[in-house]
């Protein structure tokens, strides 16, 4: 039952399979790389997987801790690009990012 103030689960269905709700998010380009690199790797496992569900999978699977969370947050303001992108020249001092339309990626796009 929907109300103005929320929507209910329920709480046995598989979370993959529950209402969707978009999630536009802005954030700096080597993430948005690094996650087009996840998805091509999950997808050569096998996965079969988009960016919104491998990003689902990498929320539910994070460790419900605020100091947990602070230690991630820490880090991630301490890298570099070239430890954010997959594959980066050990030399490379400038790192070219392929810019992709709005939609599903391809799935070779990766």
């Amino acid at each position: 039952m929907d109300d103005d103030h929320g929507v209910r689960l329920d709480a046995n269905t598989k979370a993959h399979r529950a209402m969707n709700k978009a999630a536009a998010i802005s954030w700096p380009l080597p993430a948005d790389r690094r996650l087009d690199q996840l998805v091509s790797l999950a997808n050569d496992a096998g996965a079969a997987t988009h960016r919104n569900e491998l990003t689902a999978a990498m929320v539910a699977a994070a460790t419900p801790d605020g100091d947990h969370l602070l230690g991630l947050v820490v880090s991630w303001r301490r890298l570099a690009v070239r430890d954010v992108v997959i594959d980066v020249e050990p030399d490379a001092q400038v790192i070219y990012l392929p810019r992709y339309r709005p939609g599903r990626r391809r799935r070779d796009a990766g």
